[in-house]
């Protein structure tokens, strides 16, 4: 059997279930997360995602969630390591358009205290 000719074919078949769309409006950037915020590609994607911002020397960051139809307690976690990270760079964080059910995960696991939360994507601009 020949190997194929190109080992790439197949990984196009990959999906991650987790869709970041990265923009920046006068210093501050949003992120905007739709799919699953879970365990695996989606999480470490997040991550990778905010110490690349970091990195790049981001002060302000705001995540809207309100495309997340699901987030488990890895997907919670690398929002606090995201939180705790941005935090210790002196950069500030802000979550929008919470869902009743992602609103209801952070309240159950007693995390929404110390996420600084806005009902809109406008609002959390205005809140810098």
């Amino acid at each position: 059997m020949d190997e194929p000719a190109n080992p790439s074919i197949g990984l196009t078949e990959v999906t991650v279930a987790l869709e970041i769309t990265q923009r920046e409006m006068n210093g501050i950037y949003l992120l905007a997360l739709r799919g699953r915020l879970a365990l695996g590609d989606e999480s470490t994607g997040f991550r990778s995602t905010v110490d690349n911002l970091l990195a790049a020397g981001a002060t302000k960051i705001v995540v809207n969630l309100e495309h997340v139809n699901y987030v488990d307690s890895a997907g919670l976690g690398a929002l606090i390591e995201a939180h705790r990270k941005i935090k210790a760079g002196g950069a500030q964080l802000k979550l929008s358009n919470l869902g009743p059910n992602f609103k209801r995960a952070l309240e159950l696991a007693r995390l929404l205290p110390i996420f600084e939360t806005f009902p809109t994507e406008a609002a959390a601009l205005a809140g810098f």
